[in-house]
């Protein structure tokens, strides 16, 4: 034979011996016997049983071995130590034991506990691969990790990289929350546990629910997705994706989010929503808009940012909350009997007033209304008076080419369904009106100066007017006027800003 084929063979065996040898059960016990009831082949071990095999000590305090088949079954007080791949060491415990050498697989039986570091598992059926350090338990198990608590009818250790791996029924119980899942998977070093299905989180201050993400039980800081939702007394926090900071009481929520009012038909949307439960106060960006829920005609509220808070008023002795909505930017407003745009505005749900600031426009059926600043005060979602400060103007259109105007430096105008039907103008009034016959025939031009003004409108056109303090007033035939004789100092028509729908909320200004 050659000799390097003689050698390679001589180490192959060796190799075989080695490997068989390290495969075989070791033991040693106080007495050991054989008995006619079991045979030959298998060895009675009673009294301090140790068995040893690969890198795992096993103990007990009686046992059946067969060494041809390098399996025993171990019988009261089973213990087994087995070092994990970073060194520390599962202890697992229980009434009987079942091990098969070849396969490195223990089968234990009746009141097992599985433990490593602060972690104990609990069951009464666990399989356990000394191999791949792998245990499974398939008949309800209970594990205690720190402050945690956590139930489940299947189970899966992992021991080299601590995780534990939950399926159906699962049950999580924490001094500040409980947790229901389908599947969840944690980690017993991070105290982080994955939610790979339907799971609900209850606490006395909220109740969360989500298809996957993730809990940090040592911040309590969480990530949810898929349906992912929040909810409280007050609100109601949905999106594709939750973060939410336990300790701090802050939720903020990405893409397609909801933040809506449990108490009053009220929400906000948008794609990046903030909520703080501690102080109720909530921001919304990126396409946000406040919608007031109306059975018939809900309005609509856009800007670039909108937040929503808490406030307090006194009613009887007694503090009364309320809530205010601020709209920073582009803000603009769509309902059916009203729309209306301004950098900014601030309502307050409390007397249920519309504070619109920097150049503010509001149409009004046929009418467009600007001022430096315009309150609005509403009654069950309907406008019901309008008050103008500064340099207020009044705009409808007579015809393609013409305006009646009325002017002023401050108007109140008064709403009845729907339609503007009276407007006191206080100091520097100004009134342009074209008056036509029944068929629309132009007559002439109504050109008014008085300090103070009440008018009175019908069918969308003025009606009658009541002057005040030495009114001048002036009736020009049909177009001996130039255009701009026929217009106010400061006149603007914006219809091209003008929202038609609750979609053009979003536009900013439209081509003309």
């Amino acid at each position: 034979m050659n000799k390097q084929i003689y050698i390679s063979v001589i180490f192959f065996l060796f190799i075989i011996n080695y490997s068989f040898a390290q495969q075989k059960i070791d033991f040693k016990s106080k007495y050991f016997f054989t008995t006619e009831e079991f045979g030959p082949d298998i060895k009675v071990l009673t009294d301090s049983v140790v068995f040893f095999h690969a890198n795992s000590t096993m103990y007990c305090d009686s046992a059946l071995f067969n060494p041809s088949k390098n399996i025993f079954d171990a019988y009261g007080n089973v213990k087994i130590e087995k070092p994990d791949a970073n060194g520390d060491t599962v202890f697992l415990y229980g009434d009987t034991l079942h091990y098969s050498g070849r396969k490195k697989f223990a089968k234990i039986r009746t009141n097992v506990i599985l433990t490593k570091d602060s972690l104990t598992l609990t069951t009464q059926f666990l399989d356990y691969d000394l191999k791949k350090n792998i245990g499974y338990y398939f008949n309800n198990g209970t594990t205690v990790n720190g402050n945690d608590t956590l139930k489940s009818v299947f189970g899966y250790y992992y021991a080299d990289v601590n995780e534990l791996f939950f399926k159906k029924n699962v049950i999580v119980v924490n001094p500040k929350f409980n947790m229901i899942s389908d599947t969840l998977k944690h980690n017993t070093v991070s105290k982080i546990s994955y939610f790979l299905g339907p799971t609900e989180i209850l606490s006395k201050e909220n109740f969360i629910y989500c298809e996957n993400g993730w809990y940090n039980h040592q911040t309590d800081v969480a990530q949810f997705n898929k349906n992912a939702y929040f909810q409280n007394k007050e609100k109601k926090l949905e999106g594709d994706s939750l973060y939410y900071d336990r300790n701090k009481g802050i939720g903020r929520a990405f893409q397609n989010v909801i933040i809506s009012d449990t108490v009053k038909s009220a929400y906000l949307t948008g794609n990046i929503g903030f909520y703080n439960e501690k102080t109720g106060y909530s921001i919304m960006r990126d396409s946000a808009v406040f919608v007031q829920v109306n059975k018939t005609d809900s309005m609509f509220l856009h800007a670039d940012t909108l937040c929503s808070y808490n406030d307090t008023t006194i009613v009887n002795d007694e503090p009364k909350i309320y809530r205010m909505i601020l709209a920073y930017h582009k803000a603009k407003i769509y309902k059916s009997d009203l729309q209306a745009m301004c950098d900014s505005l601030v309502y307050n749900l409390k007397d249920s007033v519309i504070e619109m600031h920097k150049d503010p426009v509001l149409w009004s059926g046929e009418n467009q209304l600007t001022s430096d600043y315009i309150f609005l005060s509403t009654y069950k979602n309907e406008v019901e008076r309008i008050e103008m400060e500064n340099n207020s103007l009044i705009i409808s259109q007579s015809d393609s080419i013409r305006f009646n105007q009325i002017k002023g430096k401050d108007m109140v105008g008064y709403v009845e369904n729907k339609e503007l039907y009276q407007v006191n103008v206080n100091s520097e009034g100004k009134a342009i009106y074209f008056l036509k016959d029944d068929f629309e025939k132009l007559l002439g031009v109504n050109i008014i100066d008085c300090a103070d003004m009440t008018i009175y409108l019908k069918d969308k056109t003025i009606d009658k007017i009541w002057y005040f303090t030495k009114p001048i007033a002036k009736l020009y035939p049909p177009q001996t006027l130039s255009p701009t004789e026929e217009k106010v100092v400061g006149f603007k028509w914006l219809q091209q800003f003008r929202p038609l729908n609750k979609n053009e909320i979003f536009i900013w200004e439209k081509e003309k």
